[in-house]
């Protein structure tokens, strides 16, 4: 056999021990080598049975991704499976690890399971816009019923085995050994006269059909319509399962992987799952380890973010000592923190012993001589520069010599601050966009005098600390504030030709966008870096006026109790009126569609991204996809501002940013790249590397 299957015969029973490290992903090599020693066994008159399991710690992590769009071996997936399934002789699947995806389905076409209790099971091919494709959706409601199987297949998180809704796909849990439980297994249906066992013959989960399809009603109300292609089909194979005779259900889930696998919101989720991949590859970390970090210093200012920054490091077992320059945010940060978790507790996300758990490493000390045995101290004051600069300088006389300073602050302007420190390479800047959204996005500024140490130490705690971190060089607005900033400018020169500020909205939000440009506007603040440097003039005009965005409950919208993400208000829409009478640009009424919101946002999108990729700001494209999709509410299924950029076209793009600029306004002057790209036939995407 191929050094990717181990095949040994002990007993009666053949052991097919899949070794291709470190996970046995499905690839075409090891699906072929497991179907041709499946034949062998079976054509072995000495074997009684067949055990098919991982040679490693793991069963299979599942397909070959890099596959999908592509012509596929034989055997695929599906072929193998059926091949399984199908086998007149028992075969007992041997489960360790995290069973994923494709390995997932190869365990459900085996006829029995043994499982390692620590083992995982996960199906995350909806994340990227697929579904299974090898009779998953007929195989797992025929074992576990609707509402487990659904459960599996859209949420895509792990699901331990040990959980009773899965038991009915496992036949032994054992502690360890889990060859020789197999094996034995296996000996004991040659012993007992145990017969192979098809999956497509199970009737426990779709015998009760009234309570498959509460099942299914269920997660059908969960389903959001945008963005949902792949749990949509999912969704409607299952529902066929107990409808359709098993091939027939199969059939009908391949003509739904195949159509789903060439959509362009499979290519752009793919997109942002290899994204979020590389956005991890900083250079510093080849350069340097993340340095230990066991207690979090965080100096908090009058909002939340502080706040938020240390109940995210609280609930990741880090110790957290907060201070303030002033008692009263002091103060205000434990009430916020206290009362967060009072909700969880409340909502039974959480129990009140691990509240408390929480609670007792978090200390609050009104001195920065507190501070004195952090390994990383937090300084999100939020007051600018010169308040960061006096805050770093002092702290410098009394954290540890290998302490990182990190400086959130979206201007990123962290030189002047490092150099106030003895020690400039350990401090570093970041952003993590506060929008009211559930966002996980942050931005690590590295400055020039900024060592590789204190990056990968900045990074490695985000990341641990649920964050997902792109790298960043220092500049006004990083990455996400100017490219946000640019479709805010575009959402106004819209306004300018006779667009409705809350239609502008609307049309954004239905494309997809957690919130509107406005919105977004309004969360940031109205005087935001990423708007000042898109020249943003119509916001600056009602932040002059006092409507400083959500935090002061009035700016393009106005905010209440009531109407927490704002409400039209007329007298934002007369202000604008005005500033638009007063601008010396033209100002036309010339009707605008819907297309015409969306590709000018688009357009000043990708324009702002390809000139912070000229300036080095970004360093790939991806990058930029990676924070507008987790900061900023991009929606994730179209692959972020560049991918969309690529998938819409970039002579469309271009061309229509060119229109733009005819007036001779110098935000819409279109950046070189595109012709460079346009010439040589290639995407921003040819740029990720």
């Amino acid at each position: 056999m191929t050094q990717l299957l181990d095949y040994s015969v002990e007993g009666g029973v053949a052991i097919l021990s899949m070794n291709h490290p470190s996970t046995n992903v499905l690839t075409a090599e090891l699906r072929a080598a497991i179907f041709d020693a499946l034949q062998d066994a079976l054509a072995d008159k000495m074997v009684g049975a067949i055990v098919l399991l991982g040679a490693g710690a793991e069963f299979s992590a599942g397909r070959d991704y890099s596959e999908l769009g592509k012509p596929i071996a034989h055997p695929n997936l599906s072929e193998l499976c059926s091949a399984i399934e199908t086998s007149g002789k028992p075969v007992v699947a041997g489960l360790s690890g995290a069973v994923m995806g494709g390995g997932l389905e190869l365990a459900w076409a085996c006829h029995y399971r043994v499982a390692l209790r620590s083992v995982q099971l996960a199906m995350p091919e909806v994340a990227l816009g697929v579904m299974p494709g090898a009779g998953g959706t007929q195989r797992a409601p025929r074992l576990l019923g609707a509402d487990t199987a659904l459960n599996i297949l859209l949420s895509g998180v792990m699901m331990p085995i040990t959980a009773d809704a899965v038991s009915g796909m496992v036949d032994e849990i054992i502690e360890d050994d889990l060859r020789e439980a197999a094996i034995v297994f296996a000996l004991t249906c040659i012993a007992k006269y145990m017969p192979a066992r098809p999956t497509s013959e199970a009737t426990g989960g779709i015998a009760d059909f009234q309570a498959f399809q509460a099942g299914v009603n269920k997660w059908e109300k969960r389903i959001e319509p945008r963005g949902q292609d792949a749990a949509l089909a999912i969704l409607e194979c299952v529902k066929a399962a107990p409808l359709l005779p098993f091939e027939v259900g199969v059939e009908f889930e391949r003509e739904r992987f195949e159509e789903l696998v060439t959509s362009d919101q499979s290519c752009a989720l793919r997109h942002v799952a290899l994204a979020e991949r590389r956005a991890t590859r900083l250079p510093e970390m080849h350069q340097a380890e993340p340095r230990p970090v066991n207690t979090v210093g965080v100096v908090v200012g009058a909002d939340r973010v502080g706040a938020d920054l240390a109940l995210a490091a609280l609930q990741n077992g880090l110790k957290v000592v907060v201070t303030a320059q002033v008692p009263a945010a002091l103060e205000l940060a434990q009430r916020r923190i206290e009362a967060a978790l009072q909700r969880m507790v409340t909502s039974g996300r959480m129990e009140d012993v691990a509240s408390r758990e929480i609670l007792a490493r978090l200390r609050a000390e009104t001195d920065f001589v507190a501070l004195s045995r952090a390994d990383l101290v937090i300084e999100a004051v939020g007051q600018g520069r010169e308040i960061s600069r006096q805050i770093a300088a002092q702290l410098d006389g009394i954290v540890k010599d290998d302490a990182v300073i990190a400086v959130h602050d979206a201007a990123a302007q962290i030189g002047p601050v490092a150099q106030s420190t003895g020690s400039p390479q350990d401090v570093v800047g970041f952003y993590v966009p506060n929008l009211h959204l559930r966002t996980s996005g942050a931005e690590v500024a590295v400055g020039k005098s900024t060592g590789a140490a204190a990056v990968a130490t900045l990074f490695a705690v985000l990341s641990a600390i649920g964050f997902l971190p792109v790298r960043a060089k220092t500049y006004n607005g990083l990455i996400g504030q100017n490219v946000i900033g640019a479709c805010i400018r575009a959402a106004e020169d819209l306004v300018h030709i006779g667009a409705d500020p809350y239609e502008v909205d609307r049309v954004m939000h239905k494309w997809g966008f957690s919130l509107g440009p406005f919105q977004v506007a309004d969360a940031l603040g109205l005087n935001a870096p990423g708007l000042r440097t898109a020249q943003a003039g119509i916001s600056t005009v009602l932040y002059r006026m006092g409507r400083e965005g959500r935090g002061a409950q009035r700016g393009w919208y106005q905010y209440s109790q009531e109407h927490p993400f704002g409400a039209a208000d007329a007298d934002t829409l007369r202000i604008v009126q005005a500033a638009l009478e007063e601008d010396p640009k033209p100002v036309s009424n010339v009707g605008v569609r819907d297309v015409d919101i969306e590709k000018t946002c688009l357009a000043a999108m990708a324009n702002a991204g390809a000139r912070l990729l000229r300036l080095g700001v970004a360093a790939k494209p991806s990058d930029i996809d990676v924070a507008m999709i987790h900061g900023f509410g991009f929606p994730r299924w179209l692959g972020g501002p560049m991918q969309a950029a690529d998938d819409h076209g970039l002579v469309d793009l271009r061309n229509h940013v060119r229109k733009l600029a005819e007036q001779g306004d110098a935000f819409w002057k279109p950046e070189p790249l595109f012709d460079t790209l346009i010439k040589n036939g290639r995407g921003f995407g040819a740029l990720n590397g």
